[in-house]
């Protein structure tokens, strides 16, 4: 059974329950959000923070290179442990500079400590004294080099603060229709979550304008509660009142549905299928990079004009339409897409007309192209070309509609039956009704104008043009 929504996954960091010798927590996740300046292949940034240290994240050669862990809340911390390539080019981390601080910005976090140098594959601490941050940066200055971490763990605590907060931003107003928190699993702590608050809401700056969507009296050591919203918002924000407070959660998943996304209840086909990458992959909600590693995205194969396609099931007013690309690697593949809208399934609906040409996406990133309320029933996608690949994390479609058309036929018919009488016109129009559709003319509602009147057909009189059943 086709599922009636698509919902919105969003998974953040836990405090995982390893601690270093002097007790500080590893305050480090896979689900956390790492940057890069650059990659290299596909040398992701999250792959230093994915727990394998036999997987490294891996920038370019170019100059001031970094990496970038933001921690979601503010914590401090007291020691950084990285582990280097195992690799005759260890000597690139040589030089480079860790820094802890409150900004996404490099140069404005103070420095914990530089690193003169790691032994190939091993791994080293640095003591940053409880420096308070909620972004953590390793980069190395100068030009001409090339940044590797194969392995980063923080460890530290949860600043205490007055009503400390955590906001997820969903990039896009859904209606929330659940919030599923999970609690951390330590006997000891497991309590500060008792008092927070649950809301939804589009206030990005002032929260407590959100509106509430639950009161959490407590949960359990390691248990999930779930709480239901049924609100419409951007920002879904958890908030404990009060002074010395710590918010510490171990997961919160959001449930909901993207409002005005009319791709959502629609269906997908693709002109060919890399291994599990299914067309309906483009349309699940999900934008979340995280998934692509596990094919959370569409992909064709390497064929010439690859497409993929969009069936809205009805015709649409298409104000615009946002288009998510790949972060892992090969970003340069959706260069010199076109999305084209229309009402024909000629070539498989890639000869309607184009909204837009997508000149190039960065890696990871969402762009918006206006189709200025262009109708049609079809969004496609094709790349022109020989051995392309077409490849799409989320595919969305804004507008408004279904675009309904009246038309006034006058027809002088040919039937036996009374259409005077109303049952009898109703039953002639279901009869046209099915002769249409047999002609492919499907979503057609049909009526009387008004009442026929029966009059003498000379016998050179045409024939009806639809021969009614």
């Amino acid at each position: 059974m086709k599922k009636l929504y698509k919902y919105l996954w969003i998974l953040l960091g836990f405090l995982s329950i390893q601690q270093m010798a002097n007790g500080a927590n590893d305050i480090t996740s896979p689900w956390r959000v790492a940057s890069q300046s650059t990659m290299y292949g596909n040398f992701s940034s999250q792959r230093a923070v994915d727990g394998d240290r036999g997987t490294c994240s891996h920038t370019s050669t170019g100059t001031n290179q970094w990496w970038r862990l933001e921690l979601w809340q503010e914590f401090q911390v007291d020691t950084i442990a990285i582990t280097n390539a195992d690799s005759p080019n260890y000597h690139w981390i040589n030089g480079a500079v860790i820094r802890v601080g409150t900004s996404p910005t490099i140069y404005s976090n103070p420095v914990c400590a530089v690193i003169s140098t790691i032994p190939s594959g091993q791994t080293s601490n640095f003591s940053c004294g409880w420096m308070e941050g909620r972004y953590m940066f390793v980069h190395i200055p100068g030009d001409q080099k090339t940044l590797v971490l194969c392995d980063v763990k923080i460890y530290g605590y949860l600043t205490e603060e007055t009503d400390p907060w955590l906001k997820v931003d969903l990039l896009n107003e859904y209606q929330v229709k659940r919030v599923a928190i999970t609690n951390r699993d330590d006997l000891t702590t497991y309590q500060r979550i008792n008092g927070a608050v649950l809301r939804v809401g589009n206030f990005r700056d002032d929260i407590y304008r959100n509106p509430i969507c639950a009161k959490i009296s407590t949960i359990p050591s390691g248990a999930t509660e779930t709480y239901s919203c049924g609100m419409v918002g951007r920002y879904v924000i958890l908030h404990i009142p009060g002074d010395q407070r710590i918010l510490s959660i171990c997961k919160i998943d959001v449930y909901g549905q993207l409002i005005g996304n009319l791709a959502s209840n629609g269906s997908t086909t693709q002109s060919s299928t890399s291994g599990d990458w299914f067309a309906e992959r483009a349309i699940d909600g999900n934008r979340g990079l995280h998934e692509q590693y596990k094919g959370g995205c569409s992909s064709t194969l390497a064929e010439t004009n690859p497409w993929w396609r969009l069936d809205l099931n009805n015709v649409y007013s298409v104000s615009r339409v946002v288009v998510t690309n790949r972060i892992d690697c090969c970003v340069e593949k959706i260069n010199g897409a076109e999305i084209r809208i229309g009402n024909s399934l000629e070539n498989n609906g890639n000869n309607n007309p184009i909204c837009a040409v997508i000149p190039a996406i960065p890696a990871g990133e969402s762009y918006s192209y206006s189709c200025g309320g262009m109708e049609g029933r079809y969004v496609n996608l094709i790349i022109p070309g020989d051995m392309k690949t077409l490849t799409l994390c989320e595919v969305e479609v804004f507008g408004e509609g279904p675009v309904l058309k009246r038309s006034i036929v006058k027809m002088m018919l040919n039937s036996k039956d009374d259409l005077t009488d109303q049952s009898m016109r109703e039953n002639f129009l279901e009869k046209l009704a099915s002769a249409l559709a047999d002609r492919g003319f499907t979503n057609v509602t049909l009526s009387w104008f008004q009442t026929p009147v029966r009059v003498i057909q000379k016998e050179n009189a045409p024939k009806s043009c639809v021969k009614v059943p």
